[in-house]
């Protein structure tokens, strides 16, 4: 018993002495901006304290009419499902005419919402640069901005940023 008692006091002095805070100051090139920012506060946390809301263009999202005659399956959000094309007055004559190399007008806006109550996607384009929004299938926003994925994926598109419907053979 003795033994064990000896052990554990051992264990708990060793790190005591390992966690205590050195007079050694912080390593040579590193940042310590750490030191003084705020607290971060969790994603879980915020969400607690904050009810989620739907995203504020969400509503118009719904009142534009769709480009679309009929749902089609889309094949660049996954999972695969029916999705409906929306495009506001701004952007509708040149998503109707769409061809390699169109440029959109600033304030397009374009969204693809699911047809199966999955996440939806909406796209607007301010001061020449596109923005990225995930929405939930009540309209909640779950990411935006430059988002990487988006980004990334939607620069291999032939028109600004943009693939357009698929083509019927």
């Amino acid at each position: 018993m003795r033994a064990a008692s000896a052990i554990i006091l051992a264990v708990a002095l060793a790190l005591t002495v390992a966690c205590a805070e050195t007079a050694q100051g912080p390593l040579a090139g590193a940042s310590d901006a750490w030191a003084s920012a705020p607290e971060p506060t969790s994603a879980s946390s915020a969400r607690a304290s904050t009810p989620p809301t739907e995203w504020e263009g969400y509503a118009e999202l719904l009142r534009l009419p769709l480009a679309t005659s009929a749902p089609f399956p889309s094949r660049g959000h996954l999972p695969a499902q029916p999705v409906d094309v929306r495009v506001n007055d701004v952007a509708r004559a040149t998503y109707a005419a769409l061809v390699a190399d169109t440029v959109f007008p600033d304030g397009s806006v374009l969204a693809e919402l699911s047809r199966s109550h999955r996440n939806g996607y909406a796209m607007r384009k301010s001061a020449g640069v596109w923005s990225y929004f995930e929405l939930d299938a009540q309209g909640t926003l779950l990411a935006g901005g430059a988002l990487p994925l988006c980004v990334g994926c939607h620069a291999q598109a032939p028109s600004d940023h943009v693939f357009g419907l698929p083509r019927t053979p």
